[in-house]
């Protein structure tokens, strides 16, 4: 299951732009979902619709992929997207949400659920990392928030724009198992999901899991032991005459998200219903490391400057209106 725009904008005190049938201006000149705005939240690469922004060259570029090794001892590790000042050496993982639920804490990257009573569901956050990747190795050393039903926690590879994906997934319902999937161009197919038993509480213990991308082949891993390996040549359509094998350019991230309240029978059934909570009840989803091998290392240098919009310090409501973007993950209902 896919939770659709998982990199959400949120809503701010700044002055958006609406972009109804026109393209961005040169002020707004990045377009996302329907807005158009300057800095991060709307110019990353992938998060940024390069068709519908001002000109070909309003969205940025991408990072390209650099060798790291992140054991997040350190609170710049990750920081909300607002203040992301484009270098991803110095911050190599951005919170993509706000209000901002993640941060380094005890030597993890923290993502934080809370309930929402306006909602009536819990509001979670996800993280991206800062440079781009496209084929290599990732490993990273999780303890999942399945600790109730309805609870997602997810790691993937995507590219937002394109809607190619790669994840491993948890449900709450479920906290011995570890769900792999991965989409082509956002093309909804339950047969490219498979479950494995992990042999353990994702929740109270932690585990390596590792997605190994080529060109020719997807492989899922979890405590050095291969699970499951996708071939690209068996994922052509004849009707289509396309392999329908993620290959566009993304970002690793991870994310926390209330499926048992999403309105989407779909999803609750996946994920299990209703999400149990009081007003003091908090999920947290741990990760205590992660090895970026590239396939091929190209990292490009940073943004050298960004919007003073990036800077400006916002109010922020979980209220979704008609003057300001969402603020949180919508889901599929399949």
């Amino acid at each position: 299951m896919k939770a659709l725009a998982l990199f959400a904008a949120a809503v701010g005190a700044l002055a958006y732009v609406a972009a109804a049938a026109s393209k961005c201006t040169a002020d707004a000149p990045c377009f996302r979902e329907g807005w158009c705005d300057s800095g991060p939240m709307f110019c990353m690469f992938s998060m940024c619709n390069v068709e519908k922004s001002f000109n070909s060259t309003s969205c940025w570029k991408p990072e390209g992929c650099s060798n790291q090794n992140v054991s997040f001892d350190s609170s710049s590790d990750v920081v909300a997207i607002r203040g992301y000042g484009g270098n991803p050496v110095t911050n190599p993982f951005v919170s993509i949400f706000e209000p901002n639920n993640a941060a380094v804490t005890d030597g993890n990257l923290v993502l934080q659920m809370n309930y929402d009573a306006l909602n009536k569901k819990g509001f979670g956050a996800t993280t991206s990392a800062s440079h781009t990747f496209q084929y290599g190795r990732v490993t990273a050393r999780i303890k999942t928030a399945a600790i109730a039903k309805g609870t997602v926690s997810a790691f993937i590879i995507r590219n937002d724009q394109v809607g190619d994906e790669i994840d491993f997934e948890w449900v709450g319902k479920s906290p011995n198992q570890v769900q792999t999937n991965f989409f082509y161009h956002d093309i909804l197919d339950y047969s490219n999901s498979e479950y494995f038993d992990v042999g353990a509480n994702t929740a109270t213990t932690y585990h390596d899991y590792t997605i190994d991308w080529t060109p020719d082949a997807i492989t899922w891993i979890v405590d050095g032991k291969t699970l499951r390996k996708l071939n690209r040549k068996d994922t052509y359509d004849s009707k289509t005459k396309v392999y329908k094998f993620p290959a566009a350019e993304g970002r690793i991230g991870f994310s926390i998200w209330d499926g048992g309240n999403s309105g989407s029978d779909g999803t609750e059934k996946w994920a299990g219903t209703p999400t149990p909570w009081t007003p003091s009840t908090v999920y947290k989803m741990f990760v205590d490391s992660i090895k970026i091998t590239c396939a091929k290392e190209n990292p490009k240098p940073p943004v050298s400057s960004i919007s003073s919009a990036t800077t400006t310090t916002a109010t922020t409501s979980t209220t979704t209106t008609s003057e300001a973007p969402p603020t949180t993950s919508t889901t599929t209902s399949e």
